[in-house]
């Protein structure tokens, strides 16, 4: 039954990559460039309470909530037409990137202060002291929890299918609705995510065994 029905699955398995890209990408930019500001070496006070808020607000809703906002609510608010999946994906993009920018402005925390001190002292400028100082020694600091937020967001990628986008859970809904024997193809939903996680975490290795060895 799966094999006949392998198209619809490679279907969705397209549909789940490409959404996680889409949302992967925007969550790192946000998150890294607020991750930045939030940083009192960077920013103003101001500055940095504003993304406190935007954290909050960011983690502080489900992704699936998020999404129907996305997707039922701002069109109406707007008076525009969102694509289902420009929506749910910049809502993704959202939730996560709270997560992200946590986990940056972390990392930058996580480096003694001494090291900025000691980069003025020396003539760097605060972009300097950034680039060559600060976001070498974070990347390393930050890639275990990082991997991992991609990682869930690669799950909940999922949550689309509750708006109708066939990605790889909603194509195997669509094949229970027609053959109605769920266990086979829920399983097989399964074992490919489990697979897509395999490949992050071996990711995740190869990165971690090149920044210790000072090859990245």
């Amino acid at each position: 039954m799966i094999f006949n029905y392998i198209h619809l699955l490679l279907y969705g398995i397209l549909m789940t990559i490409c959404s996680w890209m889409f949302a992967s990408t925007l969550s790192i930019i946000i998150g890294f460039f607020f991750g930045i500001l939030a940083n009192h070496n960077i920013s103003s006070p101001i500055v940095t309470k504003i993304i406190r808020f935007y954290t909050f607000v960011a983690k502080g809703i489900p992704a699936y909530v998020q999404i129907l906002i996305a997707y039922f609510v701002l069109p109406s608010l707007l008076n525009i037409e969102i694509p289902g999946f420009l929506a749910a994906n910049v809502a993704l993009a959202f939730c996560s990137s709270g997560y992200v920018t946590e986990i940056v402005r972390a990392g930058i925390n996580a480096i003694a202060q001494g090291q900025w001190d000691a980069a003025y002292v020396l003539g760097y400028s605060k972009k300097e002291t950034l680039q060559r100082i600060m976001l070498p020694q974070t990347i390393k600091i930050i890639l275990p929890p990082l991997l991992g937020e991609l990682e869930q967001l690669l799950k909940s990628t999922s949550l689309l299918a509750t708006i109708g986008i066939t990605e790889l859970t909603r194509a195997g809904m669509n094949i229970i609705s027609r053959e109605l024997n769920p266990m086979p193809v829920y399983f097989t939903i399964a074992v490919i995510y489990l697979i897509f996680a395999a490949m992050l975490n071996m990711l995740q290795f190869f990165l971690e065994k090149r920044m210790h060895h000072g090859t990245y």
